[in-house]
């Protein structure tokens, strides 16, 4: 546990918490247990210095994942949309029943649709009493900057990499660590590309590469279809690809910003496939060699 979360824990066990807390960095799994710790900190039955017992009713249904007061969202596909935020509206204002904290925690927060982020932003402007929000994602750049402006983020290191791979219980290490290096070092990525399929991933990306490279746009139909996971994770693969290459030499920082434009239009909704025909085209036009 680092400094940030030791103070966190403090904060909650002396109820001044921040109603809003952004989670980041590190791994999914960390987040969510020090998420779950908040939680049962907030709402453990034990006298305050001795939160969480682990032993009281309420850490075990906190850690059982069905505490009434603990809710829950994620994704149902790729993103958290509306309708999934306007359900939880209807839950986050009712009153707590077993505990003194309704605390809402948040996964993948970085896939909340625009929409949904904006209907998440009228609960945290107004949050009712005894209310806790926490946010996790991987990369706090995907969180709204309205949102991010009124959270207190506490950041997450990533775990050493013996320790991310046997959290991962991946079979095949090697396949693993391909995926690590693919990701640049980014243990929440590696996992994303390993869920997607290594082999698959770097199949596209060296046709993706071979399109810009003869400007062949009619080449592109072979890339589709993508639902937008794909696209996101493939975008940043890319990124990551195109980094090591300015730093050698074999690429340019236009090719880098034409992807940071295209992962912004896809956190906007925009078509998935359009994104990926958008940013060919621009690369065509640019001289975009995208060195593989």
């Amino acid at each position: 546990m680092n400094l940030a979360q030791a103070l966190l824990e403090k904060a909650a066990r002396e109820e001044q918490l921040a109603h809003l807390l952004l989670f980041h960095g590190g791994s999914e799994l960390h987040r969510r247990e020090e998420a779950l710790r908040i939680a049962q900190i907030l709402n453990c039955f034990s006298p305050k210095l001795e939160r969480p017992c682990q032993n009281c009713i309420a850490c075990h249904k906190i850690s059982g994942f069905n505490h009434p007061d603990v809710l829950w969202l994620k994704p149902l596909k790729t993103t958290i949309g509306i309708e999934q935020v306007l359900a939880w509206h209807e839950k986050v204002y009712l009153k707590h029943y077993e505990g003194n904290y309704k605390v809402s925690i948040i996964e993948q927060a970085d896939t909340l649709t625009l929409p949904a982020a904006n209907a998440l932003l009228k609960v945290i402007e107004e949050p009712p009493e005894h209310c806790v929000i926490i946010l996790s994602a991987g990369n706090a750049e995907g969180i709204l900057p309205t949102i991010q402006s009124r959270a207190q983020l506490i950041y997450f290191s990533d775990p050493p990499e013996d320790e991310w791979l046997r959290e991962l219980g991946a079979e095949n290490q090697q396949e693993a660590r391909l995926a690590l290096e693919l990701s640049g070092e980014n243990q929440t990525l590696a996992t994303a590309i390993m869920e997607q399929g290594v082999s698959s991933l770097q199949e596209w990306v060296s046709r993706f590469f071979q399109v810009v490279k003869d400007k062949d746009f009619l080449a592109l139909f072979s890339l589709f279809p993508l639902d937008k996971n794909q696209v996101s994770i493939y975008l940043q693969v890319l990124a990551v690809r195109i980094q090591e290459g300015i730093r050698n030499g074999a690429n340019q920082p236009f090719e880098l910003l034409a992807i940071g434009k295209a992962n912004e239009a896809l956190r906007q909704q925009v078509n998935p496939r359009l994104v990926i025909e958008v940013l060919a085209l621009e690369l065509f036009q640019q001289g975009g060699v995208l060195c593989d």
